[in-house]
C-alpha cells in the first residue's frame, strides 16, 4: 500500500501488471490446446499427445487447412511453455515468459493434413461417414491431459507463492518501520504529550462550558460598574439642564421625565404603573413604585418613589437596563428633575440609605413636605439589597394645606408579601422561572 496517498504503490502496481500478464498468457495457452485437441481427429490426438517430443521441425503457423477437423487458431507449444524467472526482478517472481518453437506443433498439424487429403478427395473409397465413426471409438489419452492440468495448476502456485512471499515481506518492512517510528516517539516523549494533550481536551470543553455559563449568570457584576461612570445611552441628547436657576419655572413639554444633570439621566416615567407590572414600565425607562401611604404626585406632600434599574445582562435588549447604576454618586445637594404636567419640579438630594428589598416600611413616613425618593438594587450587578435617595422639593414653592390631602399615618404595616422592584432577573433565574413559573 502506498503510506502516503493510500491505494497500490508503484511497485505494487508494476506486480499486479505483470501477473494480470502471466494469468492471460496461461490461460490463453491452456483454452486454445483444449480447443485445438477437442478438435482434432482421433489419430492425431493421439499423435500430439503421445509423441509430441519426438522430432521438431518449423512451420509456418499461419498456414490455413481446408479440413473439416481445422483447429480454431494455431498457438505456441503449450506443453513446452515455460517460466523463465526475470533476471532484473529483486524477488524473482515470474514476470516474463518464454515460447518454444511452434515447429513441432505444426508438424503434427501438416502430418493430419498429409492424411486427411485423401478424405476430401471425391475418389476416395473411404466415406466420411466411417471415418466419422472411427473417430468416435478412438480413445483419448487422459493421463497426458492430466499431466498437463498439473503443470497448468502448478505454475499458479508458483506465481501465488512469490506473489505472497513479496507481499508480506513489504508488508513486515512496514509494520517493522512503523514500530521504529512509535518507539522513537516514545524515547522523544513525543506520546506522552499526545495522550495528555489529548486528556486535556474534554477538560477543556468542561472549563469552557462553565466559563460560558458564568458569565452568561454573572457578566453584569463587570459591566455594571464601568456603566456607572458612563453616560446613559437612551436615544436622548445630553441634558444642559444644570445651567437653569432651580428657582425659576420653566414651561416644558407635557411628556413626564425625570433629569440628574450629574448623571446625564433624561428618561421618561411611567406614572400610577401597577405595582404586580412594574417590571414592565421599567423596561420603558423607570416607573413610579406606588403603595399605600407612599404614592404621592409631583408637588404633593408625601413620598414621591420612582424605581429604576441599576445593572442587567450586556446581552438583553433593554436600553434602561443600567439607567440607575451610577446614583452612588450622587451626594448631597444635588438637583433632580421632574416634568409632569407640562411643570419642571426641582427636587435637591438630602439623603441616602440601604435597605432589604421587603423593608417598604421605609418608604412610609409622615411628612409635611413634597419628598422624591429614587430606589434601585446594590452592589452593583446583583439585587441583594435596595438604595434609597431620597431629596426634598424647592421649586416650584408648594403650599402647606397640600399637606391635609396628603396626610399619611406613621409606620403603617406594609403587605407581608410587598417587596420592592428589583433588576432583571438573571440567566439562571430565567430559566428556573421559565420552568416553574416563579
Amino acid at each position: 500500500m502506498d503510506s502516503d496517498y493510500g491505494g497500490l504503490s508503484p511497485s505494487d502496481r508494476q506486480r499486479q501488471t505483470a501477473a494480470e500478464i502471466a494469468r492471460k498468457k496461461v490461460l490463453a495457452a491452456y483454452s486454445s490446446t483444449v480447443d485445438t485437441i477437442k478438435n482434432l481427429p482421433a489419430n492425431s490426438r493421439d499423435i500430439l499427445l503421445k509423441d509430441h517430443t519426438s522430432n521438431p521441425s518449423v512451420v509456418n503457423s499461419n498456414t490455413q487447412y481446408d479440413s473439416p477437423y481445422q483447429p480454431a487458431a494455431y498457438q505456441t507449444n503449450w506443453q513446452n511453455t515455460t517460466y523463465q524467472p526475470d533476471a532484473t526482478s529483486a524477488t524473482g517472481q515470474y514476470q516474463s515468459y518464454e515460447s518454444p518453437p511452434t515447429e513441432q506443433y505444426n508438424q503434427y498439424n501438416q502430418a493430419y493434413y498429409n492424411q486427411n487429403i485423401s478424405t476430401n478427395d471425391p475418389s476416395s473409397t473411404t466415406s466420411s461417414k466411417e471415418q466419422a465413426s472411427a473417430l468416435k471409438d478412438t480413445a483419448v489419452d487422459q493421463e497426458a491431459i492430466n499431466a498437463e492440468w498439473a503443470k497448468y495448476h502448478s505454475a499458479w502456485q508458483d506465481y501465488y507463492k512469490n506473489y505472497y512471499s513479496d507481499y508480506y515481506a513489504k508488508a513486515a518492512q512496514s509494520y517493522i518501520a512503523t514500530e521504529k517510528m512509535k518507539n522513537e516517539r516514545v524515547a522523544t516523549g513525543k506520546v506522552h504529550r499526545t495522550r495528555n494533550l489529548r486528556r486535556l481536551i474534554p477538560v477543556s470543553i468542561v472549563v469552557i462550558v462553565i466559563l460560558i455559563g458564568l458569565f452568561l449568570q454573572y457578566n453584569r457584576l463587570i459591566f455594571a460598574p464601568i456603566m456607572a461612570y458612563v453616560s446613559p445611552d437612551t436615544g436622548s441628547v445630553a441634558t444642559s439642564i444644570e445651567a437653569v436657576d432651580p428657582s425659576i419655572t420653566q414651561a416644558v413639554s407635557p411628556e413626564p421625565r425625570l433629569i440628574i444633570p450629574k448623571l446625564n439621566i433624561d428618561v421618561p416615567i411611567e406614572f400610577n404603573a401597577p405595582v404586580a407590572s412594574i417590571d414592565e414600565a421599567m423596561n420603558r425607562g423607570v416607573a413610579q413604585f406606588s403603595i399605600p401611604g407612599a404614592d404621592a404626585m409631583p408637588g404633593q406632600v408625601g413620598n414621591l418613589v420612582i424605581s429604576g434599574h441599576s445593572a442587567g445582562d450586556i446581552y438583553s435588549n433593554n436600553p434602561y437596563k443600567f439607567i440607575f447604576s451610577g446614583l452612588e454618586r450622587l451626594g448631597e445637594g444635588d438637583l433632580i428633575y421632574v416634568n409632569y404636567d407640562s411643570v419642571r419640579y426641582t427636587y435637591q438630594m438630602t439623603s441616602r440609605n440601604v435597605v432589604e428589598p421587603t423593608d417598604v416600611a421605609s418608604l412610609i413616613y409622615p411628612t409635611d413636605k413634597p419628598i422624591l425618593t429614587l430606589i434601585t438594587c446594590t452592589p452593583l450587578g446583583t439585587s441583594r439589597y435596595r438604595l434609597l435617595i431620597t431629596a426634598e422639593q424647592i421649586s416650584p414653592e408648594y403650599a402647606q394645606t397640600d399637606s391635609t390631602d396628603s396626610s399619611v399615618t406613621p409606620n403603617p404595616a406594609p403587605e407581608t408579601d410587598a417587596t420592592m422592584p428589583a433588576n432583571e432577573p438573571s440567566f439562571f433565574e430565567k430559566i428556573w422561572q421559565g420552568i416553574f413559573g416563579s
